[in-house]
């Protein structure tokens, strides 16, 4: 039985929110010991609900709350329009605290795109407008080049494809 402190919070929480199991967990732990020091639960109430969180979980999961397959593929598109590295991808999506096996085979079929690094430099460049921000400084072409190399190697971007995906913009004049 889930006691209604506990199922209140969770369809609030979860009707604004997707999270995973684990993640979830987490804040509903987080939010029991939160109310604790509050003083807004005493410290029975506090273990009753800490021992509830397990029920909560399976409960809310045998409903359909928790799709983590599709809840990971939103992230990754995601991710990608804010062009992300592949690492700060790969680190982003365990914050989240996705099933470890899921996290891998799903990486491991997104990173085999070849041009899967390419886009995202071009959206990165394009999402923080760091080639617009540099052409300010007016700075020779060379340390423009080389300015925005170094904010994406910063950025975890191989260099090779960086400079490769640069010198294609300048070549077609985008830069």
């Amino acid at each position: 039985m889930i006691s209604d402190y506990l199922k209140k919070y969770s369809t609030y929480y979860l009707s604004r929110y997707s999270v995973t199991k684990k993640k979830f967990e987490n804040i509903l732990k987080k939010k029991i010991t939160k109310d604790f020091f509050e003083k807004k639960i005493d410290n029975i109430q506090h273990e009753k609900f800490k021992d509830e969180i397990v029920t909560v979980v399976k409960y809310f999961e045998k409903i359909g709350v928790f799709n983590e397959e599709r809840l990971l593929e939103i992230s990754f598109q995601n991710y990608i329009k804010k062009g992300y590295s592949k690492i700060k991808i790969k680190n982003k999506i365990k914050e989240d605290k996705y099933n470890d096996e899921l996290i891998r085979n799903f990486l491991i079929d997104k990173f085999r795109d070849d041009e899967l690094e390419i886009k995202l430099i071009k959206n990165f460049l394009k999402k923080n407008k760091t080639i617009e921000k540099q052409k300010k400084l007016n700075i020779s072409e060379k340390q423009l080049f080389d300015k925005i190399i170094y904010k994406l190697i910063n950025q975890g971007f191989s260099y090779e494809t960086s400079r490769k995906v640069l010198e294609k913009m300048i070549s077609n004049g985008n830069i």
